[in-house]
């Protein structure tokens, strides 16, 4: 009987090798499967998944902003894409963590990077303008959550009146296009420079928002809102504008603790993975509540 095709024959026969390839796991990607490939010209990285309707992942959406990325210089070159495959060249370096980030040079070095994203990316976006607004994530997430009896129904609905509280303060948030998952698993250092990977959630939203992930899964103090303010509004912020920022803090913040509650439902034989990643969050969520 002949051997079914498995995915090393699906990306052994793409018109990109002149050779036999090697193909091995990459840990990581809850949303997705990640595989590293070695061929003669170089090594890549194959990124494979499906539309998903838990977390409003379109996939074709995806590859516009990865493509629009690599464009601008911002993400790995985009070598091959399909329905549900990516072929990425692969970037040798490593991710960076919360202690990374005391470093001043790289500090800056990320803060220049997202302002590249709302300034440069649009330019050669080419995907859909669908609404990524904070705001709308939110009521889509606490909508799925609420809709149906799961671990985290009442957990999630205890935060609606948060969103009528986001509200106005985010009213006045320009628009743009954002990266929407800032943390240091999706920036790479290569020694050199910088690089953002994971563009699965990104498009038309509100730009603040990528500096909000940044400043709390970074773990900064308030201390240094005035710096982030300062050099991504090119002037000393006012007290409006530091006000924004703190609702924007919640609203990113809320935004990972969403996440945590879906995806927990997606991981449903593996009870209590996700219970550390949704405690520290149920806590940036208070915390950033406050002070509001």
């Amino acid at each position: 009987m002949p051997r079914k095709p498995d995915l090393h024959d699906r990306l052994a026969v793409l018109p990109l090798w002149d050779g036999p390839i090697a193909v091995e796991p990459v840990a990581g990607g809850l949303t997705n499967r990640n595989l590293l490939i070695t061929a003669r010209h170089g090594r890549f990285v194959a990124r494979i998944a499906a539309d998903n309707a838990a977390h409003d992942i379109d996939r074709a959406t995806e590859q516009a902003a990865t493509r629009a990325a690599a464009a601008c210089g911002l993400g790995p070159e985009l070598v091959w894409a399909e329905p549900g495959l990516m072929i990425l060249r692969h970037i040798e370096g490593r991710t960076l963590a919360s202690a990374d980030f005391r470093d001043q040079t790289r500090f800056r070095h990320v803060l220049a990077l997202l302002n590249s994203i709302r300034r440069t990316v649009p330019e050669h976006y080419r995907g859909s303008s669908r609404d990524r607004t904070p705001l709308t994530i939110l009521g889509r997430y606490l909508q799925k959550l609420t809709a149906e009896p799961n671990r985290w129904q009442r957990a999630a609905d205890r935060y609606r009146p948060l969103l009528g509280i986001l509200a106005p303060r985010l009213a006045a948030v320009p628009a743009g296009f954002a990266h929407n998952d800032i943390h240091g698993d999706n920036i790479i250092d290569d020694g050199q420079r910088l690089w953002l990977l994971d563009w699965e959630y990104a498009g038309q939203g509100q730009p603040l928002v990528d500096l909000a992930s940044f400043f709390n899964n970074a773990g900064l103090d308030d201390g240094m809102v005035r710096i982030c303010l300062a050099d991504w509004l090119g002037h000393l912020p006012t007290g409006e504008e530091k006000q924004g920022f703190a609702a924007m803090r919640l609203a990113a913040a809320m935004r990972d603790l969403f996440w945590g509650y879906a995806q927990d439902g997606l991981v449903a034989s593996q009870p209590g993975k996700l219970d550390d990643y949704i405690a520290i969050n149920e806590h940036r969520v208070s915390m950033a509540a406050a002070v509001l």
